[in-house]
């Protein structure tokens, strides 16, 4: 992502947006820290913070501030942070949420920058807490204050350089490649803990509550410069900006250097679907928001806190697969076909080894082995059998990763074979998960399998599942990063369109408006022309060619079938003049004589084709939401769609068809021929263009847009735009 050349602080990457770039290292790495609000009262967050950051060993200068007392944990305390002659890098404040604005003006006057706010009573309590949380943010923007907060639990870094615990944590984490954000701080306590128990270790830890100031993209920013993060791991209630989260999560994942998000998103709702006045509208939950935006950025979105840390381990190794074709050793033929079948479930395959693989294992393994894939070394196997295979299986180039599974039997020697694993895993290129089967027996070699760094599953469903996760983002990493496409397009006579229909009050257009619209974007109209008379639709329908297609225009007449409005397949003059007469007729009585009719729309009758739907929904916190399925009648009854942020880069478009569960009817099934995707393609990026340059489109369907063999194209054939009023 290139940097603007009018502001360093300001990164632009091609889609017109710019996020601002804020260094917050003061924050993690500060030299002094004020930690206002000090306690010595056992018990309490304004004595846990001091404590935690002396007795955890921070190297910097700690300062209480406190004016009733004169020490905490042997650190002499201050009345006040202007008391302190020194420059204060990061303010910690633990005060009641009333005086927290005070000690904030008091830090900046101070020339202290960045803040983390511990304090609660604020936005998530009811107005009068917003009110000051927002006077917090004014000041922040006011004096350029970095602000973490508040209802937080605070920051870790457990950099050797720095180790600082400026948290209510009840201990240290273990130093580790992890960087966690996550906006609750009640989770993270738990996370801590779960973390101890999976013996996972931790580089920065930062719990960022109702984020005032500082924002998840910020700290996303952040981790992703830190050389101690390897791994991101986010819990996230809400993102605060759909766009700039798109941006510097792509980046991250997607750069020279990629690192994994791994996201817990939570609070699924409906989100005012029943109100939408569009299919777009009525698909576009708030969880299809985060699931497509997540996916356009490559950001790996879990079900649970489990699978937070079962995913992990298999990003601390930096041996990306080269594909996705997989082999087990296993010594029992039971868990062996559980991992097959898991294997398949999760998307991939099982390796085809090579034919010297198949003779070294042939000639190494007892005759009662099996030594196609999966491996089977029979249930008296030791380590040298362990070896014999993993050293076959490890060097066929038809392998790129390896499961090894261990279930305990009497001669299983189990600390010798996960020192085989361990020896495999430091001179193999390739990743290598180990499952060891049970609790208590196999333990003393999943303790040695972590000192050695490999991932080590109870069971082989997850082991596989995080293989599976391992190999997706791999792929994401090698796929190609292209840029965003413009067209010349008629902009300036769309907005003409616009002003007009919102002038008249109008703020949804009908068909005849709609496909203006888009004709003037470029998209691929079917033939149409509006008549007032019998006579101009019986000569245009002789302009087009039968058959063609009646339906009635007027600027209140949205549901057309309802009143009569369509009438289809007509094959000559008489039954266009007689179709035209008859629909005025039937629409004036079925809506009133005075009802305002345009005329009626003459349209050429399509071939039948595969109807799909193109559409948007302006999510009033993301953004313009693109969406693409399966089209006609059954839209909302199978669901079958999918959603994207835009602008869209040309490649995402590609990724929106296959997405959907029925791409296999657009590939071509039984004979047919495949569909034209590249000028569904086409539509969607043109769309894409179209809702990103008019803001003041709310919702919009291309229901259907008619698709056609490869290399015969697409044909918009109906359509709806709803502008905000």
């Amino acid at each position: 992502m290139a940097r603007s050349a009018a502001n360093p602080a300001v990164q632009a990457d091609g889609s017109g947006a710019q996020s601002r770039v804020r260094d917050l290292e003061p924050l993690f790495a500060p030299k002094s820290i004020a930690v206002i609000g000090a306690s010595r009262t056992p018990g309490t967050v304004g004595s846990a913070i001091p404590s935690n950051l002396i007795l955890g060993g921070y190297t910097g200068v700690v300062y209480p501030v406190n004016p009733k007392a004169k020490s905490i944990m042997g650190a002499r305390c201050v009345p006040s942070i202007s008391a302190i002659d020194d420059h204060v890098d990061l303010a910690v404040i633990i005060l009641p949420a009333p005086a927290v604005e005070k000690a904030v003006l008091e830090a900046a006057d101070h020339g202290t920058k960045h803040l983390v706010i511990i304090s609660a009573g604020f936005k998530e309590v009811g107005e009068e807490g917003a009110q000051r949380e927002r006077r917090i943010k004014a000041i922040a923007d006011e004096r350029g204050l970095s602000i973490i907060g508040p209802n937080c639990l605070g920051v870790i870094n457990t950099a050797p350089d720095v180790r600082m615990n400026a948290s209510f944590g009840r201990d240290m984490p273990r130093p580790g490649r992890i960087g966690l954000i996550s906006q609750s701080g009640a989770l993270c306590t738990a996370l801590l803990d779960y973390a101890k128990g999976h013996h996972l270790g931790f580089s920065r830890f930062i719990s960022f509550g109702n984020k005032c100031d500082v924002t998840e993209v910020d700290l996303l920013r952040c981790l992703a410069s830190d050389r101690n993060t390897d791994i991101i791991m986010m819990y996230v209630e809400d993102i605060s900006d759909g766009q700039a989260f798109v941006n510097a999560a792509y980046e991250i994942t997607h750069g020279s250097n990629p690192k994994p998000i791994l996201a817990m998103k939570t609070g699924r709702t409906a989100q005012g679907a029943a109100a939408a006045a569009s299919h777009t509208g009525s698909l576009a939950g708030s969880d299809e928001v985060y699931d497509a935006i997540m996916s356009q950025a490559g950001v790996i979105r879990v079900n649970s806190v489990e699978d937070l840390f079962n995913f992990a381990p298999v990003f601390l190794d930096n041996r990306m697969p080269a594909g996705n074709q997989t082999a087990i050793v296993t010594n029992a033929g039971g868990p062996g076909i559980m991992a097959t079948d898991a294997c398949i479930r999760n998307g991939m395959e099982l390796a085809k080894f090579g034919e010297y693989t198949l003779k070294s294992l042939k000639f190494q393994m007892p005759p009662a082995a099996n030594i196609k894939n999966p491996v089977d070394v029979i249930g008296d196997a030791k380590h040298d059998r362990y070896r014999s295979a993993l050293d076959a299986v490890t060097a066929d180039a038809n392998v790129h990763q390896i499961v090894v599974i261990v279930t305990p039997q009497t001669m299983t020697d189990v600390v010798e074979i996960a020192e085989v694993v361990g020896e495999a895993k430091e001179f193999c290129d390739k990743p290598i998960v180990a499952c060891f089967m049970g609790a208590v027996d196999v333990s003393p070699g999943v303790e040695l399998l972590r000192k050695h760094d490999v991932p080590v599953y109870m069971f082989p469903e997850d082991a596989m599942q995080a293989l599976a996760v391992r190999e997706r983002f791999a792929r994401w990493t090698r796929s190609p990063s292209l840029g965003y496409k413009h067209f010349d397009v008629q902009a300036e006579a769309v907005d003409a369109i616009f002003a007009e229909e919102l002038a008249a009050g109008r703020n949804q257009l009908v068909e005849v408006k709609a496909l203006a619209v888009f004709e003037k974007y470029g998209f691929p109209i079917v033939p149409y022309s509006l008549a007032r008379t019998a006579d101009e639709a019986v000569e245009a329908a002789r302009r087009m060619e039968f058959p063609v297609v009646l339906k009635i225009a007027g600027p209140k007449i949205l549901h057309k079938t309802d009143v009569g409005g369509v009438k289809l397949n007509l094959t000559n003059d008489d039954e266009v003049r007689t179709g035209f007469n008859n629909m005025i007729a039937t629409v004036k009585e079925r809506m009133g004589a005075d009802v305002e009719i345009w005329g009626v729309l003459v349209q050429k009758m399509l071939p039948k084709g595969k109807e799909i739907i193109l559409g948007m929904t302006r999510d009033p916190r993301f953004g313009p939401l693109l969406m693409f399925g399966l089209g006609g009648i059954y839209t909302e009854a199978l669901r079958d769609v999918a959603f994207r942020l835009a602008p869209i880069r040309e490649n995402v478009a590609g990724e929106m068809i296959k997405d959907i569960r029925s791409y296999r009817l657009l590939e071509g099934v039984r004979g047919e021929r495949p569909s034209d995707m590249a000028a569904i393609a086409d539509c969607l990026l043109r769309l894409s263009q179209l809702v990103t340059s008019h803001p003041q489109i709310k919702e919009l369907d291309i229901n259907p847009l008619m698709v056609y063999p490869r290399g015969q194209g697409a044909m918009v054939a109906d359509a709806r735009v709803i502008l905000s009023e």
